[in-house]
């Protein structure tokens, strides 16, 4: 069996299937027969694994190979809600001899930020969190409802809006159990998900590429060519279709309000209780609580956050070059803030929608 054909099986839903074709590769890595690259300088903390959603289709035990062989300082692995990936992380990791860090990412509601946008865009109140180090996939008696009640919130979200895009884009529906869950190796939906399978049930329906086309040009709102130019040859989680079903002012979209994410006050101590570090997910400084950062992480801390999230990309890689100015004179002004309040800052690029770079 090939490298090749070994890497692939990395990716399989199968756990037993991935950890022996690891195993294999690293056998082959010490006798001399397949090389790695030799200790490099960097890193991807922030790496999310196909137990969320990853661009690539990469497991835990996929994404130490890559970084173990390309020769990464560190790997951290990341998914939204769920810590399905953190026991396969360390254990690849260790295999390796590679450094890693596992966690999950979620949203909170924090009421005394109820009127202003903080890191999820026209959400006020509403924050990303991201939880970093925890040590394996257990949850002490404290934290373990908590955990278990993001998990729950999630895929409740995820099946309230599966019903009003199935209400949108009848005849094509899709089923979060049958359809969609499938499509991940523990079920952990995610929007990017449930995109594939409205791709998929499309094509299903409409198997003449002209049917295709014209029925998502009306749906979307697009011209037919921008549709046809936009569908690829395999289901694909489209940025056009996601901004136009599920984002802000889309029909699948609801605005949340103070109930629909748990309290930054009950998560954080939650995430420390399981040995994690809760982060503050920093975007750009351009929001209304970021742009009074010193504000907003003095709040923060009191509430439990104990260091910075960044992803860089978001800061640099911009058409714009006045927009690329202002955001990364906040990102130094973020980084000399953090520096100040010996905050630990994280940073990776997320690599959760296809054709995101693995390293920054």
């Amino acid at each position: 069996m090939t490298g090749t054909s070994l890497e692939q099986q990395l990716d399989s839903f199968d756990r037993a299937v991935r950890r022996a074709a690891l195993a294999e590769l690293h056998a082959r890595e010490l006798s001399g027969e397949l090389a790695v690259a030799p200790p490099q300088p960097v890193f991807n903390l922030h790496a999310h694994t196909f137990f969320s959603y990853n661009g690539a289709g990469y497991s835990p035990s996929h994404l130490a190979w890559r970084a173990h062989s390309q020769g990464w300082w560190a790997l951290g692995t990341v998914d939204f809600d769920v810590l399905d990936a953190v026991d396969e992380t360390y254990a690849a990791g260790d295999l390796l001899g590679l450094r890693a860090s596992a966690g999950l990412e979620t949203r909170v509601y924090v009421p005394e930020l109820a009127a202003a946008e903080v890191n999820s865009p026209g959400e006020p109140g509403v924050l990303y969190l991201v939880g970093v180090g925890f040590p394996g996939s257990a949850a002490p008696a404290p934290a373990a409802p908590v955990l278990a009640d993001m998990r729950a919130r999630a895929q409740a979200r995820n099946r309230e809006m599966i019903a009003r895009l199935n209400a949108y884009l009848s005849p094509v529906t899709v089923d979060l159990d049958q359809d969609v869950a499938p499509l991940t190796p523990a079920g952990n939906v995610t929007e990017r998900h449930i995109l594939v399978a409205y791709d998929a049930a499309a094509r299903r329906h409409f198997p003449g590429r002209g049917e295709l086309v014209a029925f998502w040009a009306e749906r979307l709102g697009m011209a037919p060519s921008a549709v046809d130019a936009m569908l690829s040859d395999e289901p694909y989680p489209h940025d056009a279709m996601r901004n136009k079903l599920m984002k802000r002012g889309s029909v699948g979209y609801a605005q949340p309000g103070p109930d629909t994410f748990p309290l930054l006050r009950t998560v954080a101590p939650a995430l420390s209780a399981c040995g994690a570090v809760p982060t503050y997910a920093y975007l750009d400084g351009t929001s209304a609580a970021e742009s009074r950062l010193d504000e907003l992480l003095a709040l923060l801390l009191a509430q439990g956050i104990g260091g910075l999230t960044v992803i860089p990309d978001r800061n640099w890689n911009l058409r714009d070059a006045a927009d690329k100015a202002l955001k990364l004179a906040n990102l130094r002004q973020a980084m000399d803030l953090a520096e100040q309040l010996d905050l630990p800052v994280v940073a990776g690029t997320e690599m959760n929608k296809p054709g995101q770079r693995e390293l920054d």
